[in-house]
């Protein structure tokens, strides 16, 4: 009987165990998607101040002129 009990606890203790390592790694994820968007959102804004400036042909005029 103590045997059962105590195998049963360890089956309790691996789930909860599991239970927060997936809160854990869920968590995560979502600070990274957010962490992704916030840098997108970053680049958009700059891009919308840049206008419609090149940068390949602004490179380009900077290699020629040296």
């Amino acid at each position: 009987m103590i045997e059962m009990v105590t195998d049963t606890q360890k089956q309790l203790d691996n789930l909860d165990l599991f239970r927060k390592r997936i809160e854990i790694l869920s968590g995560a994820k979502l600070r990274e998607t957010d962490r992704i968007s916030s840098a997108i959102n970053l680049q958009d804004n700059i891009r919308a101040k840049a206008g419609k400036w090149n940068g390949a042909i602004e490179i380009r005029k900077w290699r020629e002129t040296r």
